[in-house]
């Protein structure tokens, strides 16, 4: 049985600003070239992090960081909401 890990108020800040951090990044690169390898290099880092915090911490906090990240900015795909999509 899997278990998740402990999610505190220090990790949720942490994993925020991760995602924060890499969908500026992806913003930045998709402002550029929509289609270029760094966008979507860019755009699988955060796909990547999301995977992992849902493995660790479970599909809640998962979809809880993406919500957080996705409020920093426009809005994009890069950081898909629904499951179909991540």
């Amino acid at each position: 049985m899997h278990r998740e890990a402990p999610l505190d108020a220090k990790t949720i800040e942490r994993l925020e600003e991760q995602s924060g951090l890499l969908l500026r990044i992806y913003q930045a690169e998709f402002a550029k070239d929509p289609v270029s390898p760094a966008t979507e290099s860019s755009r699988s880092n955060m796909i990547a992090l999301r995977h992992s915090i849902n493995q660790i911490y479970g599909q809640a906090a998962g979809l809880e960081a993406v919500k957080a990240a996705n409020s920093l900015g426009p809005a994009t795909d890069a950081f898909p909401t629904d499951e179909r999509a991540g």
